[in-house]
């Protein structure tokens, strides 16, 4: 890697690299098309290839899992579908590049990122595409999280922060009173019309409103999947998102995890 030690961790990986006309220039005189380009071709050695863009995806959510303290069985049934063979070798990979600190007997497994991965993760969030939308500010996040096991009129307002810090996505979870009836609702933004439109994609119903907020608060702290989520629900139906997020909470041990 180049030698940017200074800032390893405070800045995103690739810094230093120099833009001009033909692109960005890096350390030894090599010109990249794009700062992503500098990083998989340059410094990890991939071929130039058409699926490079899906495989720095999924490295940046593997990564933001790993930053946010929720990678493992999790995100196994995630991410991974449940490929236990390729969720061992990502990891591995990821401590063989220094993306995952491995110091002090630390277990590859579980492991949080090094100063270098933090880096790059940072440079992979600057330069995901523009569809990709913001996420609701850490601390929002982190709030939610803290109110586990607070007093009820604590975590709603935690939750209500959240939601207000939220906004609009183009897939967004959110809860909802139909009657008596307590519901959590993703919608998801139909554009395929003159004027787009929000449509329910997926919905769930609870008998009382604890219950239903169990379940928002859950995956509030994993907003940084919704899109995600939002496309299994649009590309394969409500019944198969269920499924999806059955197993990944059975596979995080609870709803409480």
């Amino acid at each position: 890697m180049a030698d940017f030690d200074r800032h390893v961790g405070e800045l995103p990986w690739g810094w230093w690299l120099r833009a001009n006309p033909r692109g960005y220039e890096d350390a030894a005189g090599r010109n990249w098309s794009s700062v992503r380009d500098a990083f998989w071709e340059g410094e990890l050695g991939f071929p130039p290839v058409h699926f490079a863009p899906e495989q720095h995806e999924l490295m940046l959510r593997v990564m933001t899992a790993i930053s946010a303290s929720w990678f493992g069985t999790e995100s196994n049934h995630d991410v991974f579908g449940g490929d236990m063979m390729f969720w061992r070798f990502y990891q591995c990979w990821l401590a063989s590049i220094g993306m995952v600190e491995t110091s002090e007997g630390r277990d590859v497994f579980d492991g949080v990122l090094s100063s270098l991965g933090k880096s790059v993760l940072m440079m992979l969030q600057a330069t995901r595409e523009p569809e990709f939308e913001r996420l609701p500010m850490a601390a929002v996040v982190a709030a939610v999280s803290a109110s586990k096991g607070l007093d009820a009129e604590a975590r709603e307002r935690a939750l209500i922060t959240f939601e207000q810090q939220v906004g609009f996505r183009r897939h967004l979870f959110a809860r909802e009173n139909l009657g008596r009836r307590y519901l959590v609702t993703l919608t998801g933004l139909k554009v395929g019309a003159r004027m787009p439109t929000r449509n329910i994609a997926w919905s769930q119903s609870f008998a009382d409103a604890n219950s239903r907020d169990d379940l928002f608060a859950w995956l509030a702290e994993r907003v940084h999947r919704w899109d995600d989520w939002g496309g299994i629900a649009h590309r394969k139906g409500a019944s198969a998102l269920t499924s999806h997020l059955l197993s990944v909470i059975v596979g995080a041990g609870g709803l409480a995890r």
